[in-house]
């Protein structure tokens, strides 16, 4: 414990040092991820090399220094506790994911903007002490709003930019949905994200994409955000959650895999660069995805079977894209029919688990959200969201679309962002479109062999943990996500179980992304090369369980230690 505590005393020390003395915080923070990656990696080297010499390192003296680094990667993590938004939490993603839940049964998914410009319009000018400096400051939210310049993002329909003022010319179409007790407490809330939120940042961020996630998110999100208007207090409550997932994810790794994997996690989570703090800190049930799926495998590994099928099937709910990991199980559990005509009782257990979970979330969600709340998600995320290009999604798609060239005629942000465009990225997002269509074969054949070669791995895996952890490259195969999502990355940290020369190239990742992140500045870029470095890394994982180890011969084979299950 006091070596813990010296390790958190000594990681907020030096990032107050770099407050105060770097000219570019974010960069001395990212360094500083770099440098504890890069600093772990050099700690297993030389416990490799005392093993060598047969000179193995105290058991203690392991713990002391995996605490103490994992402690520093969590501190850099959260930047230091020096955070981007004042009073910890997250305006931006409060937004749109606590009035998005509040207010689905009227807004649905696509009318979140157009119907806080009308609320806005109507609220007209208010006087409120300043969240950060206490001073009494008078706005006025009708003329803000009513400004020629104001934009926002046409959510629904093509996800281009529009004038604020088209919408304010049929008010009606937002306001029929809502009684007028609700329409009042919508305006109540909506001047709160208002008066607690720049005006620069509070206008972009009806330029973002919306209220997305599925109908099962809804049921836990719109409980809690009924309970309580919008206000500073309940909003810093309700980051608690999130904060607890995050603990809850690490405990369960050191749960079920023990305290090097968890502190491997740990240490890898907070040094790499796709999902910083910046985008889900201080946010709103954004980790719960996280918990859930990285819980279903350590009670797999616990042999919780059928917890472990619920687990996966609401964290698959929950965001979809996390149920892609369900492929492994799924691959493995093919296998086993084939050779012996039959199901595995565990697998059958982990299937009844599935979907018992499916069928008691599923008829909530319907409950919560309504009967047509699915066919909305399918509209809205499914069909224009996610075929919408984003300048920080992160996917196959993302890499087949994308060309590294000079002139506009690459289609990469460098080239094309056009300021006087009504949507300056409206000429990329044609190009890159365009591009994922034409080589979607490519794409596909890339998937496919992929299938190919996993199925070859599965062949020699039989445990259900270790091919969903795997199966975490079927994410990246089949999934065009933002890169905040990335932390699925996590599940490589279990494999390090089975395979203990992994956790050398999991932190050289960790380095790795922190230098690809600090290469350029123009985010297309940027995330296709850490897509390409996250992808490239799934494929090493794959090829590492393929390899067969060496059987050891005569007097030799009885010194071999058994391997962990």
């Amino acid at each position: 414990m006091a070596w813990c505590l010296a390790s958190l005393i000594v990681a907020v020390a030096l990032c107050s040092l770099l407050h105060r003395g770097a000219p570019d915080y974010s960069l001395a923070i990212d360094v500083t991820k770099g440098t504890i990656a890069v600093a772990a990696v050099l700690c297993l080297l030389y416990e490799a090399h005392r093993a060598r010499q047969r000179r193995a390192i105290a058991e203690r003296w392991k713990k002391r220094v995996a605490a103490g680094l994992s402690i520093m990667a969590v501190v850099a993590y959260f930047d230091g506790f020096r955070f981007a938004y004042p009073s910890f939490y997250h305006r931006w993603e409060y937004y749109h994911y606590y009035l998005g839940a509040k207010y689905f049964p009227e807004m649905g998914y696509d009318n979140l903007y157009k119907c806080t410009v009308i609320a806005q319009d109507e609220i007209g000018v208010v006087t409120y002490t300043h969240d950060v400096t206490g001073q009494l400051v008078t706005l006025d939210m009708s003329a803000e709003v009513r400004h020629p310049d104001r934009k926002i993002r046409n959510i629904g329909v093509d996800n281009l930019l529009i004038h604020a003022s088209g919408v304010l010319a049929a008010p009606e179409d937002c306001k029929a949905h809502f009684s007028s007790t609700r329409w009042s407490a919508f305006k109540a809330d909506v001047q709160f994200f208002r008066t607690v939120s720049e005006k620069g940042y509070w206008e972009a961020m009806q330029r973002d994409h919306g209220y997305n996630p599925p109908p099962v998110w809804t049921v836990m999100g719109r409980i809690l955000a009924e309970l309580h208007p919008a206000t500073k207090g309940y909003m810093q409550l309700l980051t608690c959650f999130d904060s607890a997932y995050l603990i809850g994810v690490f405990a369960a790794l050191y749960w079920a895999f023990g305290w090097r994997v968890c502190a491997l996690a740990a240490i890898f989570w907070g040094c790499q660069s796709p999902a910083p703090f910046f985008w889900t800190g201080g946010a709103f049930l954004r980790h719960d995805w996280l918990f859930f799926v990285v819980l279903s495998a350590c009670l797999v590994r616990k042999r919780y079977h059928r917890l472990a099928g619920a687990s996966m099937v609401y964290a698959g709910l929950l965001r979809i894209f996390p149920g892609l990991v369900v492929i492994g199980w799924l691959v493995v559990a093919g296998i086993y029919v084939f050779r012996h005509k039959r199901m595995a009782r565990s697998h059958v257990q982990v299937l009844m688990g599935g979907v018992l979970a499916a069928a008691a979330l599923l008829t909530v969600s319907v409950g919560v959200s309504g009967s047509d709340s699915y066919r909305q998600f399918y509209e809205h995320t499914l069909r224009v969201h996610d075929q919408t290009p984003v300048t920080n999604h992160m996917g196959l798609r993302v890499l087949v679309a994308h060309k590294f060239g000079t002139g506009v005629e690459s289609g990469r942000m460098k080239y094309t962002m056009d300021t006087s465009l009504l949507d300056p990225f409206e000429t990329w997002k044609e190009m890159r479109s365009e591009r994922s269509v034409k080589y979607r074969l490519f794409g596909y054949a890339v998937i496919a062999a992929s299938l190919g070669f996993f199925v070859h791995v599965c062949r020699s895996v039989r445990s259900l943990w270790v091919a969903g952890c795997l199966g975490q490259i079927f994410i990246v195969l089949l999934s065009q996500i933002t890169c905040y999502y990335y932390t699925f990355m996590l599940l490589s940290a279990p494999l390090t179980r089975r395979k203990r020369q992994l956790e050398i190239p999991l932190l050289c990742l960790a380095a790795l992304s922190q230098g690809i992140w600090r290469w350029t500045s123009w985010n297309d870029d940027r995330y296709t090369l850490l897509t390409a470095a996250m992808l490239g890394f799934c494929y090493f994982l794959l090829y590492a369980f393929a390899r067969k180890a060496r059987r050891p011969e005569g007097r030799q084979a009885l010194a071999q230690p058994v391997p962990p299950p």
